[in-house]
């Protein structure tokens, strides 16, 4: 039977949540419908029905539920993670606490969640790298596929290659030709070797012919020191570590790395336009559980954190991000993950960047 493993408390509230988020859809998209007809409607669709599958017990009401940035304070995931767990804590009403457990590119923090107990109370608020270390790094204490349960893409933010205005260049078609003339020896910077601010450029300079100098350094502070100093040329970054860069003048935004235009640049082409056709590289958040979560707990954290991601606040301060708000399904997810998977080892093959754990 569908429901046989459900247990009341999580599809009651898994019932609550989908006619609270139905409520705001009628009233903020299609305010003259008539809501009783389209609750019926929904219904007969079987929309709340599929939301309600849950296979296993469901969590205990008000337990704390710990989410686990494997990073250090005052970075992006944590940035994010802190933002959204208010609404999260709302939705699931239970407190939803950050913990940064940083190390190891993410590898610390990941493992822990990884080899937590599968209770619905340790969820891992992880970035790309948790598919790009896999290809670039040997001995990794846990498996993404097999010691985690993919939950929801939340969010996505593409790099924006930016290059010094004393360059003198304004278009990476100008740079790449100057490059292959030896008119500039280019030297880039990236924020740690083996990260997608290394793999980004050294890919897409070895699928343009060219050679250029891989600088690593420790974050996106010391990078930025670097490049505005002048120890490197160019750096591949996420938009609001650039914005103010770009607004001054210091900078020069030559690509972005998304499948679309970054609305905040409409001008700037992706490196796809620019002719590198498989080449997008976003820096994304993803959420992610220890193997073993019933289907249930998944589900419920799933929807909290849609919920949360909804919220007017939230998505203007993403939109102020540059982040694109997702919020996919569990196999959506999952589907997406493994193809992210393919992809870096596909890259980290190529470009043959390899470093410890």
């Amino acid at each position: 039977m569908l429901f046989k493993h459900a247990n009341s408390a999580t599809s009651h509230w898994i019932h609550e949540t989908c006619m609270d988020r139905l409520d705001r859809i009628l009233s903020s998209r299609v305010p003259n419908m008539d809501r009783p007809i389209c609750r019926r409607t929904f219904f007969k669709l079987g929309v709340v029905a599929a939301a309600a599958f849950a296979a296993g017990p469901g969590r205990a009401q008000g337990a704390p539920v710990r989410i686990v940035v494997p990073f250090a304070p005052g970075g992006g995931n944590d940035i994010f993670a802190r933002l959204l767990a208010p609404g999260i804590s709302q939705a699931l009403k239970s407190p939803a606490i950050v913990d940064n457990r940083a190390g190891a590119s993410g590898n610390i923090g990941a493992s822990y969640v990884a080899h937590a107990a599968p209770d619905g109370k340790t969820v891992l608020y992880a970035s790309s790298s948790i598919v790009i270390n896999p290809a670039v790094m040997g001995n990794i204490p846990f498996d993404v596929r097999r010691d985690l349960v993919p939950v929801s893409l939340a969010v996505s933010q593409p790099l924006t290659m930016v290059v010094r205005r004393d360059l003198g260049i304004s278009s990476l078609s100008e740079l790449l030709a100057r490059m292959r003339s030896q008119k500039i020896n280019l030297a880039y910077g990236n924020a740690s070797l083996g990260s997608i601010s290394n793999l980004t450029p050294e890919i897409l300079f070895r699928r343009a012919n060219v050679s250029a100098l891989s600088v690593p350094y420790k974050g996106a502070g010391q990078l930025m020191t670097a490049l505005l100093g002048g120890e490197v040329q160019a750096a591949f970054m996420i938009y609001p570590v650039a914005k103010p860069y770009l607004e001054k003048g210091d900078l020069v935004a030559l690509a972005t790395t998304g499948q679309g235009r970054l609305k905040q640049l409409p001008r700037i082409p992706t490196l796809v336009e620019e002719g590198f056709a498989d080449l997008v590289a976003d820096q994304w958040h993803g959420v992610f559980m220890p193997a073993g979560t019933p289907e249930a707990l998944a589900v419920e954290f799933q929807m909290a954190l849609s919920s949360a991601l909804e919220e007017a606040a939230v998505r203007r301060r993403m939109d102020d991000e540059g982040a694109a708000v997702i919020g996919s399904a569990p196999k959506a997810f999952a589907e997406y993950l493994d193809k992210e998977l393919a992809r870096w080892r596909q890259i980290a093959r190529e470009t043959g960047i390899r470093i410890s754990a």
